[in-house]
């Protein structure tokens, strides 16, 4: 009778250590795990670099379903997807190494009934560089494509409001014409070839634009003024007449 007894008891221990599914009285639920720490605790095992780990919320294999896991291809993953006809509703997957501190975080995207997630839609880089449409950011963001915004605010450093100032050493026209027949642009304006290959910084354009503009306005003011000694001349010599 008391070895029966023993033996229920190590039976029952057993089964509860190896119970897939626990609900102990504090509340918490455990998944594959006898000691859940939180209200859900799901542990998946340590998939390894080749090995399998996720979950899945959601119903059967063949209906909508959203999962998290890791596999040997993709470290991290997400996705929603339809029925068994492999609708995908859309999903992404990110891709990194989770062993080491420098790592990147990949970004890819499937919709519209497609399963290739062949290219990188999004990455940011160990760099904290963020690539949209690039898998190789240069800047902390590296954008190919159009980017459309309501504003966009530029930090500088300087501005072009020197030009007014009296030690500004203003060029002369026939200075600005010299430069323009030579180069076949203005003196501190990249040509167009600079352009196409290396693009533009935008403050920096915009504060040399505005050079030029207040140049041209202080020719236009000297301009103003020779004309009015001009016609003070022309005044002067139908009066002596």
């Amino acid at each position: 009778m008391k070895r029966t007894f023993y033996f229920s008891v190590l039976v029952g221990f057993v089964q509860i250590l190896q119970a897939q599914n626990i609900f102990p009285a504090n509340g918490n639920v455990g998944v594959n795990t006898p000691y859940p720490e939180t209200l859900l605790n799901v542990n998946v095992g340590a998939g390894g670099l080749n090995g399998t780990a996720g979950v899945r919320i959601g119903g059967l294999s063949n209906y909508s379903s959203l999962e998290f896991g890791i596999d040997g291809d993709y470290d991290g993953m997400i996705r929603s997807y339809g029925n068994n006809i492999n609708y995908y509703a859309g999903h992404w997957k990110t891709k990194g190494s989770f062993a080491s501190e420098n790592h990147s975080h990949n970004w890819y995207t499937s919709k519209n009934g497609s399963s290739d997630w062949s290219s990188v839609k999004m990455i940011l880089n160990e760099n904290g560089n963020l690539g949209i449409g690039t898998s190789n950011p240069q800047n902390k963001l590296d954008v190919n494509g159009t980017i459309h915004s309501r504003e966009v605010k530029v930090d500088m450093n300087g501005w072009s409001d020197f030009v007014f100032k009296k030690e500004y050493n203003l060029p002369t026209l026939e200075q600005v014409e010299k430069h323009i027949v030579e180069k076949g642009h203005l003196e501190n304006i990249p040509s167009e070839k600079e352009v196409m290959e290396k693009g533009i910084n935008l403050g920096e354009m915009n504060a040399k634009l505005l050079q030029k503009i207040e140049e041209m306005t202080l020719y236009m003011i000297e301009m103003k003024k020779e004309n009015a000694e001009m016609k003070k001349d022309i005044f002067l010599l139908k009066t002596k007449r």
